[in-house]
């Protein structure tokens, strides 16, 4: 299976409350219609634990490029730091926002290697924590907050990453549009950082 397939249908949400902000931010297709040619950047920062496969990063950025091909029409992930351009992933234009399952993927690459957990249980207990949130604001800024390890059972096992807190900050009317995404731990030498920041729409 394509690795970001499984991505997707691993942190696709479970049944949802009605009006949950996992049915806004999980909503598939919400790039489908965008026109070929158009790209969404987001500025990136990352701190990360010694000993894992992520590195840090200090001004990266990350975006999301519609490409047409042969009449076939695909979303193109792309990194970009110290000018060179690395690609992620594809995705059908379908999908979920790629954006945000790269930011929720890296949390869970992040917390495996650092605690030694299971990803497909971290990603669960990240899914469940995003169907159960609830959006703070008003207008077209609202905040959802996910604390996935909270109430976990394996907690006293995961250091740092027991009090992983993930935000989401968005526009409710284009829930494409997500502003902030960050992921932090608490404070400390064994901690984790993640922040990434919405700065160009073409």
């Amino acid at each position: 299976m394509n690795r970001w397939l499984f991505v997707v249908l691993a942190l696709a949400p479970l049944a949802a409350r009605a009006e949950a902000v996992s049915d806004l931010l999980m909503a598939p297709g919400v790039f489908a219609e965008a026109p070929v040619g158009s790209a969404v950047a987001y500025a990136e920062e990352r701190t990360v634990p010694d000993g894992g496969s992520l590195v840090d990063v200090a001004a990266g950025a990350v975006r999301l490029e519609v490409h047409e091909d042969g009449g076939k029409r695909e979303l193109r992930l792309v990194k970009e730091s110290a000018g060179q351009a690395q690609p992620v992933g594809t995705f059908p234009p379908g999908v979920a926002n790629p954006l945000l399952l790269y930011f929720l993927e890296t949390t869970v690459r992040a917390t495996a290697e650092a605690t030694g957990g299971s990803p497909y249980y971290i990603r669960n207990r990240i899914r469940e924590a995003l169907v159960a949130a609830d959006a703070t604001g008003e207008g077209a800024e609202r905040e959802a907050v996910l604390v996935p390890f909270a109430g976990d059972p394996n907690r006293a096992k995961m250091g740092a990453f027991a009090d992983l807190t993930l935000r989401l900050r968005f526009d409710p009317e284009r829930p494409e549009r997500i502003l902030e995404l960050s992921a932090d731990t608490a404070p400390g030498e064994a901690g984790y950082h993640e922040k990434m920041v919405l700065i160009a729409e073409d």
